[in-house]
């Protein structure tokens, strides 16, 4: 680094074996991100951000939580065992560690379990009668599923009944609030930032203050299992990528991840000496959405034509390869390039649709769909209808804003002109695209270890987009990919359920209610004098193991501080 930071300073020299290493116990680390939490409650449309997610990572309790291999392992530090012990009807038994407790000292218990499954059930607690309120839950997926919630053995033994099977239930009581503080303020406070006195701590840090573009975590000290090395972590919110990789640089942060990236940001990181990197696919999809309830585009024909046109190698060559020469543009809907699902094609074996333009084809199925091209290249249909189009794109999201433009070019190739709408998030985008102002969407969408969330993409099942968590922006309502997902989510046997999603995977190639294009890569860079630093591209979690962040010891003889 150029400089260091009073911020990066250990405060003693206490030193630990972790791993090979020897590090110093105490300091504090800066890290810098590019979004700002929004919300109080990561289970609310609110609160359910990337940034939100990662701040509460050490600080909110989860049943289960995901590795960086994308393997959920029992978080044992707060449930000691959940197993499956019944089929018929589904039945899951989770015993909590009795030392578990929020940092108010109140013990965690089933209670907190039976809170968190009745706010996000999607059943309306109205008066018979009377209009039911709007839901609030970032999702109703799995919750919906289950009968009933009880607890026993003085409340430490929590049993969960399903009335419909749901295979996924380990990614279910993710980011647990204490029940008997959002009891009172309710499940959705007003509140657009995270707030120490909702986020009570069940993790190894707490909140410790919260300002404008800051957070603080420290120490929980009514934590249970071994306390992290760090005394503090600083959590900044800076404008872009550009501001990160100075704030690394000149020792204002020691850990910086930008939500995407240019080139110049890895260009500035490779030039900086004692800093590491690591630069590898995330978890999420950037998608090509059509509306399949648009006039223009209601014919599968329609919007197979101008899938047809999209040149996805062109994108990837032009937007992506420069950071990460491996990136192919995808072959399934549901899983990102390096996940365990993601299919690799054998020798030989082609993609299930073109990774590169076929204009021939284009033109017979927009022919075969009744649209006529006139001597200016303009479609035109037997009423006079011009096949122009509007495209929202997410400008919150950098591959999203790069693509659009090439996008554009390559449909005005054919004959079909196209207007950009900027939507300020993938949420808004989508909207846009449900509620019939635009024909297409750019936008990303964030996979998950669980395949069941592909029930919220390619579905109606949970609501109308926007809402219980459904993100079916392309209001695809086609019963054989519904049923397929639907059966898919409730094989409790994974090799039950893999054939299903492959077949509902390729009837959305055919119905093309959207064209995947690419997964975004992510990076992540830090100081060398950190340890335990790694990449976890699921549920945001860079702080999931910041228990094990520690600066290293410094040599023997060695002077000086940084």
């Amino acid at each position: 680094m150029a400089a260091c930071s009073s911020t990066g300073t250990a405060h003693d020299s206490t030193t630990t074996s972790s791993g090979n290493a020897s590090v110093r116990q105490g300091g504090t680390v800066t890290v810098g991100i590019d979004q700002a939490a929004t919300g109080c409650n990561p289970n609310t449309p609110q609160g359910d951000t990337w940034a939100n997610q990662l701040v509460l990572a050490p600080v909110l309790p989860s049943a289960f939580v995901v590795q960086s291999n994308g393997q959920p392992t029992v978080d044992q530090a707060v449930v000691e065992q959940a197993e499956l012990v019944d089929t018929s009807p589904e039945t899951i038994q989770y015993t909590l560690n009795p030392k578990a407790v929020w940092s108010d000292g109140t013990p965690i218990t089933a209670a907190d379990f039976i809170y968190a499954w009745q706010q996000q059930r999607g059943v309306s607690t109205a008066i018979a009668g009377t209009t039911p309120p709007p839901t609030d839950a970032a999702s109703i997926l799995g919750y919906r599923d289950i009968a009933s919630v009880k607890g026993s053995n003085d409340q430490r033994s929590v049993t969960v009944v399903f009335k419909t099977p749901y295979a996924d239930w380990q990614g279910l009581f993710h980011d647990l609030l204490p029940a008997h503080v959002l009891s009172d303020v309710g499940w959705d406070p007003s509140c657009s930032t995270v707030d120490p006195a909702i986020d009570l701590s069940a993790g190894p840090y707490e909140i410790g203050s919260v300002q404008p573009g800051e957070v603080v975590l420290v120490r929980n000290p009514k934590w249970w299992e071994t306390p992290g090395y760090l005394d503090q972590i600083v959590v900044r919110t800076a404008t872009d990528s550009a501001q990160l990789a100075h704030w690394l640089a000149d020792g204002q942060a020691q850990v910086v991840e930008p939500t995407s990236f240019p080139q110049s940001f890895l260009e500035a990181v490779g030039a900086l000496g004692p800093v590491k990197s690591q630069l590898e696919f995330g978890t999420t999809l950037l998608d090509l959405q059509f509306a399949t309830d648009s006039p223009l585009l209601s014919d599968p024909r329609v919007r197979q034509a101008l899938a047809y046109a999209i040149d996805r190698t062109r994108l990837v060559d032009a937007t992506v390869s420069w950071a990460d020469n491996t990136t192919v543009p995808a072959v399934t809907h549901f899983y990102t390039q390096g996940e365990s699902g993601y299919p690799n094609l054998p020798s030989g074996v082609t993609e299930p649709f073109p990774v590169k333009a076929e204009r021939k084809q284009t033109i017979k199925l927009l022919h075969a769909a009744g649209w006529h091209q006139g001597e200016l290249g303009v479609w035109t249909d037997s009423d006079g209808e011009t096949l122009s189009l509007r495209m929202a794109v997410d400008d919150g999201d950098l591959w999203a804003r790069q693509n659009a433009d090439l996008i554009v070019k390559q449909l005005h190739a054919v004959g079909v002109p196209v207007t950009v709408v900027s939507a300020p998030s993938a949420a808004e985008a989508g909207l846009l695209l449900a509620q019939g102002s635009v024909e297409l969407a750019l936008l990303p969408i964030q996979t998950t270890a669980y395949p069941t969330a592909a029930i919220a993409w390619n579905t109606l099942s949970l609501g109308t987009p926007g809402d219980n968590g459904s993100e079916d922006w392309s209001m695809l309502d086609n019963s054989h990919v519904t049923n397929g997902l639907l059966q898919a989510g409730q094989q409790l046997n994974p090799n039950s359920a893999q054939p299903l999603y492959q077949q509902a995977d390729q009837t959305l190639w055919t119905t093309m209610s959207n064209l995947p294009l690419f997964t975004e890569p992510t990076a992540l860079a830090w100081s060398s004098k950190m340890s335990g630093i790694g990449p976890n591209p699921y549920d945001a979690g860079l702080l999931s193991n910041s228990e094990s962040w520690a600066y290293l010891a410094k040599p023997s003889g060695s002077s000086g501080s940084g």
